[in-house]
């Protein structure tokens, strides 16, 4: 660890809104309402975790329940109750899978296909706003920040795993 930082204990136990995981969680939390207020300032209906959803399956669609809550880092409960929704207003669809009866696949309606076109633009003005102080390198530092520790948390769930 470098010397010319608090060390984390210091930082938690003095300070705990320096403390990366406090700024995280805040930014995140923050973006989430931010985005909500977009999408209902322009007339959707979907909430930023239905935003996540989609944005999968418009990546690849046909994904079961669990490869969803994998990718968006929800529990099954909550991507459920997040498809129960986008059923219900007409986006998604679930299918049994033809090989295995017990799972589903998840499908867009064309209604979800559509939702893409005032989706995206509204997501991008958004992102646009935000980040527009941030230089490209400064942008390209917070993504490789971001991933460094993702890959750390990856590693400390792999040890946890074989444990």
């Amino acid at each position: 660890m470098s010397q010319d930082r608090p060390r984390i204990d210091d930082i938690y136990l003095y300070d705990p809104e320096k403390a990366p995981g406090f700024l995280i969680s805040r930014t995140a939390m923050r973006l989430r309402l931010g985005l909500r207020r977009v999408f209902v300032e322009h007339g959707q209906d979907v909430t930023p975790e239905q935003w996540g959803v989609l944005l999968c399956l418009w990546r690849e669609e046909g994904l079961t329940q669990s490869e969803l809550a994998d990718r968006t880092i929800k529990d099954r409960t909550t991507i459920t109750r997040i498809l129960d929704l986008l059923e219900k207003k007409g986006l998604a669809t679930r299918r049994k899978d033809a090989s295995d009866r017990r799972t589903f696949r998840i499908h867009l309606t064309e209604a979800g296909h559509q939702a893409r076109e005032v989706l995206f633009p509204l997501v991008r003005g958004y992102a646009e706003r935000i980040y527009a102080d941030l230089l490209d390198a400064e942008y390209a530092a917070l993504q490789a920040i971001l991933e460094k520790i993702n890959g750390r948390l990856d590693e400390l769930e792999g040890d946890a795993a074989s444990s």
